[in-house]
């Protein structure tokens, strides 16, 4: 089963308590004095922004983690009970989802919606973009030149069989990415890229990390992750023998998805989730999430051609494309 961390900002000090525990669907409440989290986020627990502003304003914060998925059935299935009051997650659909389901409060903040572009935030102010990561291709400094592949249809040519290493067809992060494809290139399209991929016979891992450093010890040549993996390894080892392709740079653009978050609907402390919301989305606090995280920020352009977010697209195809992974064979 998936683990997520538990992490408790006690805004006196900032006392940090984090430990791991199982995924549940059931809680036992919070107290009246304590801002709940559900952050898809959660393996950044010790994120220094969220602990600023626990300091900043004496907000106690109380931060349940889980993946966008888990935490979007967790919040349905818990309704009026939850004790959440704001919901983060690391994939645009499933806060398309969450606000389809009722999930979520609107905000109409002339504040934030000056923060964040228009195409980064839902237009009926439910929910913001808080940063954005790259799903591209990744290869092999030493055995793949940087213009062998460049498309994520390249991945299935042949030459790669035996070669290529992708992430469980489960994870979030691939899930969004087919949603994405299904609405924009209709299913048959992406059924047939998928299954040129799977005709490649790729090694299958549980995280991305595991597909960088697969990559790394020469096991495989060319993979697909969010960049600020890659970034993170070569900030420990700047030799780290991986480098970045920016897909699709002729065609649409590289796949980009978006960490964003809302307010749960029913809050009693939507005053204290929109202050925390705005904090976040500070300048200041968004310098801090891409200089420890190396995200993107929402505000700031990239320096490749990104394709354009369709949340409601990829949203109302989530489902379709669980379904088809399974179909192809990408478990």
């Amino acid at each position: 089963s998936r683990r997520s961390l538990l992490l408790i900002l006690v805004a006196s000090g900032v006392l940090i308590v984090a430990a791991f525990v199982g995924v549940v669907l059931a809680t036992s409440g919070s107290s009246d004095d304590e801002l709940v989290i559900y952050s898809a986020r959660s393996h950044y627990g010790e994120e220094k922004p969220f602990e600023d502003f626990a300091k900043r304003t004496g907000t106690d914060l109380r931060i349940r983690g889980g993946s966008a998925s888990e935490l979007y059935e967790r919040l349905r299935t818990e309704g009026d009970n939850t004790p959440a009051d704001v919901l983060i997650t690391v994939d645009a659909a499933n806060l398309w989802r969450a606000k389809e389901a009722g999930l979520l409060e609107p905000l109409h903040d002339p504040k934030l919606d000056a923060a964040v572009p228009p195409d980064l935030r839902d237009p009926d102010g439910t929910w913001y973009g808080l940063l954005l990561r790259a799903r591209t291709i990744m290869r092999s400094t030493e055995r793949v030149g940087p213009n062998e592949v460049t498309t994520y249809e390249g991945l299935g040519d042949p030459r790669w069989k035996g070669r290529l290493c992708l992430r469980s067809g489960t994870s979030d992060y691939n899930v969004s990415f087919v949603a994405d494809r299904i609405a924009k290139d209709g299913r048959a399209a992406t059924e047939r890229m998928l299954r040129r991929w799977m005709a490649n016979d790729p090694q299958i891992f549980g995280s991305d990390t595991d597909v960088l450093e697969t990559i790394a010890d020469g096991d495989c040549d060319v993979g697909l992750t969010n960049h600020y993996y890659l970034e993170r390894e070569l900030a420990d080892d700047p030799d780290f023998p991986v480098a970045p392709v920016w897909a699709d740079q002729q065609g649409r653009g590289t796949h980009v998805n978006l960490s964003g978050l809302g307010v749960v609907r029913g809050s009693d402390r939507a005053d204290d989730a929109r202050a925390l919301i705005e904090y976040l989305l500070r300048p200041q606090s968004q310098k801090v999430f891409v200089e420890n995280n190396h995200e993107f920020p929402v505000r700031g352009g990239t320096d490749f051609k990104r394709d354009p977010i369709d949340v409601a697209g990829a949203g109302e195809h989530l489902d379709e494309a669980v379904r088809l992974m399974n179909e192809v064979g990408w478990d």
